[in-house]
């Protein structure tokens, strides 16, 4: 057994609340024999098949989680209720038990004391770490248990998590517009709750895309066409917000609320897929984010609208680019534009 295996399993389970896996402990330089050694002095103790606890160090919840996590294994997230109890909600809001984790479909993880929900949707921008454990950031959390507690818990949820800063309104909705879809649990119920806890005034149309285009001007980007038809086949018929018709890009300001959002879901999915259908991409983005983060707003749009301009150019016309190719685009996209335009 290598002389470094003590002090790097020390380190790793002073880290994971004293818990730990086989795998680590493989991994660290110690062997098989030596698990059953030390299961077999009680100097560690069994925490699920293939985890275990140094015996010393007293059981926690915190123990508990790291265990579950280890057993459920490395694909895995703390999420719904345990993600935020280790963002600081109590017992009146939230169960201890029993533990909560994602894991993408296929990993059919079944551990004792724990829930592993099995989703596809959780972007590596909603997960950080707490006490070391990878954890959904609270407003993702939000989103999860939206389809697991009542209205009312909900609402409660959201208040605790808005007065003590923990997130914020746009945060959240941003979070649920990312994973809106029609039927998916929650939704509905953490639209209401957000329209509640809304400064309860939507820009009308003129005044949301004002602020877009304002926000467009002031990040130097090219002005896209206002109102222009919905491109597509001719199945479905209306305008769009704006649209860069050289990189072929749409974008969509929406000011609705969320019930009517929610609502509204089909009607713009169709309205989308008509468009790719002719080569279009719709960027949609809520009052809140234009409102409140223009830049990232902005920084979307010129990425999405340069990699588009790249790959419409034809095969000949392509040459390696050193630098910034992002900006290089943009700016082709600012000279098509005023062409367009004149």
């Amino acid at each position: 057994m290598p002389r470094t295996f003590e002090p790097a399993l020390s380190a790793l389970a002073a880290g994971q609340c004293g818990a730990f896996a086989r795998a680590q402990v493989l991994a660290s330089g110690g062997s098989n024999s030596l698990v059953k050694r030390r299961l077999a002095s009680g100097a560690w103790e069994v925490r699920h098949p293939g985890v275990y606890a140094i015996s010393a160090v007293p059981r926690s919840w915190h123990q508990d989680v790291w265990a579950a996590l280890l057993a459920i294994g490395p694909r895995a997230t703390v999420t719904h209720e345990t993600a935020l109890r280790l963002h600081g909600l109590g017992d009146d809001l939230v169960p201890s038990r029993p533990l909560t984790f994602t894991i993408p479909h296929g990993g059919h993880a079944r551990v004792a004391g724990a829930v592993a929900h099995q989703i596809d949707d959780l972007a590596p921008v909603d997960v950080g770490a707490v006490a070391m454990l990878p954890s959904s950031r609270p407003h993702r959390a939000v989103v999860e248990v939206a389809a697991t507690v009542g209205c009312r818990r909900l609402g409660d949820i959201v208040d605790e998590l808005l007065v003590t800063r923990r997130t914020s309104h746009e945060a959240i909705a941003t979070c649920l517009a990312r994973i809106v879809r029609p039927g998916k649990p929650g939704v509905v119920a953490l639209g209401e709750v957000l329209d509640e806890r809304g400064d309860g005034y939507v820009a009308d149309a003129s005044e949301l895309e004002r602020a877009l285009f304002t926000a467009l001007e002031s990040a130097g980007l090219p002005l896209p066409r206002r109102q222009a038809p919905l491109p597509g086949r001719g199945a479905l018929e209306g305008l769009v917000d704006a649209a860069y018709d050289d990189a072929k890009v749409i974008i969509e300001a929406d000011g609705r609320r969320w019930h009517t959002r929610i609502r509204d879901l089909k009607r713009d999915h169709q309205r989308d897929a008509e468009a790719a259908r002719v080569g279009w991409q719709t960027l949609r983005f809520l009052y809140e984010e234009i409102m409140g983060s223009p830049g990232d707003v902005c920084a979307v749009i010129r990425d999405v609208s340069a990699v588009r301009m790249r790959s419409q150019e034809s095969p000949a016309s392509r040459r390696p680019t050193e630098g910034n190719d992002t900006a290089q685009v943009g700016e082709a996209i600012a000279s098509a534009s005023a062409l367009s335009r004149q």
